[in-house]
């Protein structure tokens, strides 16, 4: 189960990276199109803007599995390791999965709304429809509490007795 997350992690971060490809590609095309032609594109802030938030979303879980995150551990540091394991997978599965749980289905509902109605992104002049930027979002806040809990499930195991594992 923990390589199949690690794997789907590793796939989407390998999506980000695209991503991340397509945004600069695109900024270097408006850079061309305004300073060499003299005719901005009208797009590109609104490409930037969803990659840029797609990028850091598809690659949470990946980051997870990584170990990348900002963690205060000034306390915990001092904790044996099967007191800070059961600390962890309490704040992971009695906290963060729950929060991200909710705040990832209120994402999915907003993105299927989006989707029915045909929602654009108002605030451009562009106005691109908004769902595919939405559902991105949605699947990597999902893969993300999908991980969270995962990693949860391992820490009982090392407070338990099990074998520490990497995260």
């Amino acid at each position: 189960m923990e390589r199949a997350f690690r794997f789907a992690a590793a796939g989407l971060a390998g999506i980000a990276g695209l991503f991340l490809v397509a945004m600069i590609a695109a900024t270097l095309y408006e850079i061309f199109m305004r300073r060499a032609i003299g005719a901005p594109t009208i797009w590109v802030g609104d490409i930037s803007f969803m990659l840029n938030g797609a990028i850091f979303t598809l690659a949470m879980a990946w980051t997870l599995h990584r170990d990348g995150h900002v963690r205060i551990d000034v306390f915990s540091n001092h904790f044996p390791p099967r007191l800070r394991a059961g600390l962890q997978a309490l704040f992971y599965l009695g906290l963060v999965v729950p929060a991200l749980g909710i705040g990832t289905l209120s994402a999915f509902e907003k993105s299927v709304r989006a989707f029915e109605r045909g929602s654009v992104q108002t605030a451009s002049a562009w106005e691109p429809l908004i769902w595919p930027f939405l559902a991105a979002l949605t699947l990597g806040f999902a893969a993300l509490v999908l991980s969270v809990a995962a990693l949860g499930l391992l820490r009982i195991g090392e407070a338990l007795g099990g074998a520490a594992h990497g995260t």
